[in-house]
């Protein structure tokens, strides 16, 4: 069954804990409860993350401390529903800029550009396979199916290219 906290689901459990193992700076800017990453953000204050500030303003603050992630989980909500059930109570609204899944992935990948580099790995999580796009390589993709009328989930694991070898894509 899918649940909310994608990481209690066995199977993305453990395709996330695969990559855990070799990374050694990690961040999670949609972290909930999941302590996980070596860098944790939620933007609800009640969940166990480190920090709790908006995804986009998490990672410049990392980017300002010279932090350089060797993994991203990218687990943000996937509709704009669950945009607005899970952080409506902290500013966001149906209307509010950070409402609109597409400008959430938008601003959150470009951050996420910001903090990686040549190596990097992203763990993508949701119901479509856009991930991290030009100059990125997928090297692993997971589907978990849950069953019934509920969506897949799409686990995608890429590894960002080197500047010259995205530049000729």
């Amino acid at each position: 069954m899918p649940s909310a906290d994608t990481f209690d689901v066995p199977d993305i459990a453990g395709f996330v804990q695969k990559y855990l193992l070799n990374a050694k700076v990690s961040v999670d800017p949609f972290a909930r409860n999941k302590r996980w990453a070596t860098h944790t953000n939620d933007l609800n204050p009640d969940t166990a993350a480190k920090y709790h500030m908006d995804a986009e303003d998490f990672m410049v603050h990392l980017d300002e401390e010279d932090i350089v992630a060797d993994l991203v989980i990218f687990d943000p909500p996937y509709s704009i529903n669950q945009i607005v059930t899970t952080y409506s109570k902290f500013g966001i609204d149906r209307d509010g800029k950070g409402c609109h899944n597409g400008a959430l992935y938008s601003r959150s990948k470009d951050a996420i550009r910001q903090i990686t580099r040549s190596g990097s790995i992203v763990l993508s999580f949701g119901w479509n396979s856009a991930g991290m796009g030009k100059g990125w390589e997928i090297i692993e993709i997971l589907l978990v199916c849950h069953g019934g009328a509920h969506n897949d989930t799409i686990c995608m694991a890429e590894r960002r290219l080197p500047v010259l070898q995205a530049q000729l894509l």
